[in-house]
């Protein structure tokens, strides 16, 4: 009885048909079935682009009217266009300037409440969200008394969980290792895998709860993300890193054939080189004839292949070959050698 195994082809996908048959024989000598790997996670928002240029455009526009509005001392119209960028920037998450924008978007509120008679706590306050977001700030070039650093909240410990192994976190918009000093407050998070985006949103730290678990999907086992880093090298199949496909096949061309090796997760065996061999021309004697000369022909032919095949793998100029497998495949008959 078959067992299924994925195929992880190494080589270029548009060579894929012409090994097709190699492929197939080699599966059937292991009792296997070969089929594609499974679907990634899906990546965040599927259905749209992981990157918004309208949503930047409308936080851009919404922030540079709150400048004019503040400069007009129309404070009001200002504080409708900072909502508005705020709210327009929570709905898009993925963006990864957010930290950044999010921290304009509190100083420029903050500017706003400066202004008011009685808005300098709020001001405060707002300053200190921002300061969580991006640090301190270099003080600008104005005519205006200094208003005073904003103290900044002491840092602490900070692990994030729910990560898998090979994935990228960016944490308010710096990449960094799941265990960093960060102060307690509003943050923004994006997680990415093999280059596509995961997971983004915006989260709170407190220092009660040093520890965040992100909702990041689960790799899925037997998919690209999965085993698609495995590799050959010197001579030897090397799994992907906590792989946890039960059962895949490593193969890549070569010249006449192809290199194959099954795998366990995180486990290979020994590389076997499928050679497949051209098929005799030479029609049939039309005569009766013995047929021990043609049983002697073969295989002497048989052995002329193999010595090719191992004299153009290299095994005899290795002082310590790897351990493999070379096959000869004919249309009919398949001779095995290990060395």
């Amino acid at each position: 009885m078959s067992q299924t195994a994925v195929l992880v082809w190494l080589s270029a996908a548009s060579v894929l048909p012409t090994f097709r048959a190699d492929l197939d024989a080699f599966a059937h000598s292991r009792l296997l079935r070969l089929e594609a790997p499974r679907e990634n996670a899906a990546p965040y928002r599927v259905a749209t682009s992981a990157y918004a240029p309208d949503a930047v455009a409308q936080i851009e526009s919404s922030l540079e009217e709150a400048r004019n509005a503040a400069g007009s001392l129309e404070q009001s119209r200002a504080l409708a266009a900072l909502e508005r960028a705020e709210r327009v920037l929570r709905e898009h998450p993925e963006l990864p300037q957010s930290a950044w924008l999010m921290a304009e978007i509190l100083e420029q509120s903050a500017e706003v409440e400066n202004s008011a008679p009685e808005g300098a706590d709020a001001a405060t306050a707002l300053r200190k969200r921002a300061a969580v977001l991006e640090g301190p700030r270099a003080a600008p070039f104005t005519d205006r008394a200094p208003e005073g650093e904003t103290e900044l909240a002491r840092t602490q410990r900070v692990n994030v969980e729910g990560l898998e192994p090979g994935d990228s976190l960016e944490w308010d918009g710096v990449k960094t290792q799941p265990a960093f000093t960060a102060a307690p407050g509003d943050h923004h998070a994006r997680v990415t895998r093999a280059g596509r985006l995961l997971w983004a949103g915006w989260i709170e730290t407190t220092a009660r709860e040093p520890s965040i678990r992100l909702p990041v999907p689960e790799t899925i086992a037997c998919s690209a993300d999965d085993i698609g880093r495995s590799s050959f090298a010197a001579g030897r199949a090397v799994p992907a890193a906590h792989a946890r496909c039960e059962s895949y096949v490593l193969a890549r061309a070569r010249l006449g054939g192809i290199e194959a090796a099954l795998c366990e997760r995180e486990r290979c065996g020994k590389v076997v080189i499928w050679e497949h061999a051209q098929e005799a021309t030479a029609s049939a004697p039309a005569s009766k004839k013995t047929i021990w000369p043609y049983a002697i022909a073969a295989s002497a032919g048989a052995l002329v292949v193999t010595s090719l095949v191992l004299w153009r793998t290299g095994v005899f100029d290795q002082s310590n070959p790897t351990t493999r497998e070379v096959w000869v495949f004919n249309g009919q008959k398949q001779m095995g050698l290990g060395f």
